[in-house]
């Protein structure tokens, strides 16, 4: 238990010290990615038809980002696709969305093979995933009244455990002051919703492999989301378990019910042009129990710090306890530099005896944008146990409209 808390002071410890370097930065100066909310000062709706973020963008988030790149579209003799500031049709009554997103790395864990009578590491090999293939719509059915559906093709190609191939839902909203609801296959919301599938803070350290919760995770159910307040936002949900059953089998049953929540506050400086964000969640599903913290700090132009954490509990006293702490600065609007730590301690039962196993993951990379819509992530990722290590370069892209 004590180790416990000294993992909670020491992730405290390090965002309260971050946040504070940040600050003395930032008073020197008298598509859908976390870090942009905080560049920006504006949630994630502003750019998404989804409340969390990703997915199909709405008619700013779409114009926002249609001539962002290193060289533009009509400087290579396509000048329709550089004029093109809409994803609507039928007089904006249809928005239309893309997201294509695939990487290059070496999947899997290290294995061990015997040369010379000694244990030598063997790295898996390297391939290409296709992380995301999602193809979406959205109807605006009335004032108040809409509907939004994606296909992940990807995920007939590829799939985790828990996986849905699809989302989509009903939602009303009758006035931006008031709560609006969302009926249908979406995801609860937990923490922040990362782009990047490979992060730590939903995998289980006992099988790096297999994710708590998966990439493209929904369940069918409903959320309700209050967003009236520019300095608050709210989402509180409950969902069937039948996906979340298959990837924490141990602890969750599919005629299991989850109840979520999430509060963020929002405060703000205008005279110095610094976002940030604080809050909390929670996932009640069978043994299965998990609650998350998230802070996040930036200006525009200087940059992004962002930290999380999640504990998770299930049956046979297994534990997780993972945290991140993310940094990017933007030295183009089409480059931006990025670096992220973090750290996955899990410990269970087993005969009578508690085993433990620690992750740790280093990450450093671009995000660079050769053109609008095209986004290239090289990267070099390094993952570390107490059995085994492995160092890699990788490279993702991702395409969207």
């Amino acid at each position: 238990m004590v180790a416990k808390f000294q993992w909670v002071r020491r992730f405290t410890a390090l965002t309260v010290v971050a946040a504070a370097v940040c600050v003395a930065l930032s008073a020197t100066d008298g598509s859908a990615l976390p870090r942009m909310t905080l560049m920006a000062g504006s949630r994630c709706s502003n750019c998404h038809v989804n409340p969390q973020g990703s997915g199909i963008r709405t008619e700013f988030g779409f114009y926002s980002m249609a001539q962002n790149g290193a060289t533009t579209w009509d400087k290579l003799g396509w000048q329709k696709f550089h004029d093109l500031s809409d994803n609507r049709v039928m007089d904006g009554r249809i928005t239309l969305g893309m997201d294509l997103r695939g990487q290059m790395a070496k999947f899997r864990v290290p294995r061990w093979v015997e040369v010379e009578g000694q244990q030598v590491q063997v790295d898996p090999e390297r391939n290409v995933f296709p992380m995301q293939q999602n193809f979406g719509a959205s109807v605006q059915i009335s004032e108040t009244l809409s509907a939004a559906a994606s296909l992940n093709i990807a995920h007939l190609f590829k799939n985790y455990k828990g996986q849905s191939l699809f989302d989509g839902w009903l939602r009303f909203a009758p006035d931006l002051e008031l709560p609006s609801i969302r009926v249908g296959m979406l995801q609860p919301s937990l923490g922040i919703r990362h782009d990047d599938h490979t992060i730590l803070l939903r995998r289980n350290p006992f099988q790096p492999a297999q994710p708590l919760l998966a990439p493209n995770w929904n369940e069918l159910g409903a959320e309700i989301s209050y967003e009236g307040m520019h300095w608050l936002s709210v989402e509180v949900g409950a969902f069937t378990a039948k996906n979340l059953s298959l990837s924490c089998a141990d602890s969750v049953k599919s005629d299991d019910l989850i109840a979520s929540g999430r509060l963020t506050l929002w405060p703000q400086s205008l005279d110095y042009g610094i976002n940030s964000w604080i809050g909390g969640s929670f996932l009640k599903a069978g043994e299965m129990t998990v609650i998350g913290g998230h802070v996040g700090l930036g200006k525009t132009y200087w940059g992004t710090l962002i930290g999380e954490f999640t504990m998770s509990k299930t049956v046979k006293q297994r534990e997780i306890m993972s945290m991140l702490v993310h940094a990017a600065y933007p030295i183009y609007d089409w480059l931006v530099a990025e670096a992220r730590y973090e750290v996955s301690n899990g410990s269970k039962l087993v005969s009578a005896k508690t085993e433990e196993m620690q992750m740790t993951s280093w990450v450093a990379g671009l995000q660079f944008m050769p053109l609008s819509n095209i986004e290239l992530r090289p990267e070099y990722r390094m993952l570390k146990t107490k059995d085994w290590m492995i160092g890699q370069w990788a490279l993702q892209l991702h395409v969207w409209f």
